[in-house]
């Protein structure tokens, strides 16, 4: 008897592991921006692009367009050109985009540098009929290149104790040309 739920518990353990996404899966090529990023095992990575704007979707369900829904992903747009599009360096940009969150109820606007960009970072919770998404927006802003990388991640609340690890990996995973 010991033997057997010593089985069913690897079994078990085994089954969990494969269907918990990590980001050990692949890099991809984000060739329009000169970038990368950790796909997680499993996941997709779509790509649209027109007139200085590339969108690139990273979701756990299989999209063919920007519009598809998704129930767990990122969303990262990138627009060049910014002060030409909007008479606005792009850390400006980024802060009157985000500040647009405090409307959806969003907590402390923070505001970050890492190396040539400006990073804001704004999170909020939109409700749902199947449940609370978590939403996390994430501006870095290169004013020396007039580029802005918008990130937007969202995924159900109730699997923040396992998406919240990973969404960290991926932001961590980017990366970016920052002459681009």
């Amino acid at each position: 008897m010991k033997a057997c739920m010593l089985l069913l518990l690897i079994a078990c353990t085994a089954m969990l592991q494969a269907a918990d996404p990590t980001p050990a899966g692949s890099t991809a090529e984000l060739k329009a921006i000169k970038g990368s990023v950790q796909l997680p095992s499993g996941w997709f990575l779509h790509e649209e692009g027109e007139d200085g704007l590339s969108v690139y979707q990273i979701t756990r369900e299989k999209v063919e367009s920007e519009n598809d829904p998704f129930t767990a992903g990122l969303i990262i747009s990138v627009t060049t050109k910014v002060p030409d599009r909007n008479s606005m360096k792009p850390s400006e940009y980024a802060a009157e985009l985000l500040s647009s969150t405090q409307d959806e109820g969003g907590g402390e606007l923070k505001k970050t540098t890492e190396g040539d960009y400006i990073v804001y970072r704004a999170e909020y919770k939109i409700e749902a009929d199947s449940g609370n998404v978590e939403v996390i927006n994430l501006a870095k802003a290169n004013d020396k290149t007039g580029t802005l990388y918008f990130l937007t991640w969202q995924a159900p609340m109730a699997e923040e104790a396992k998406m919240g690890p990973l969404r960290e990996e991926i932001f961590k995973s980017l990366k970016l040309d920052p002459t681009y």
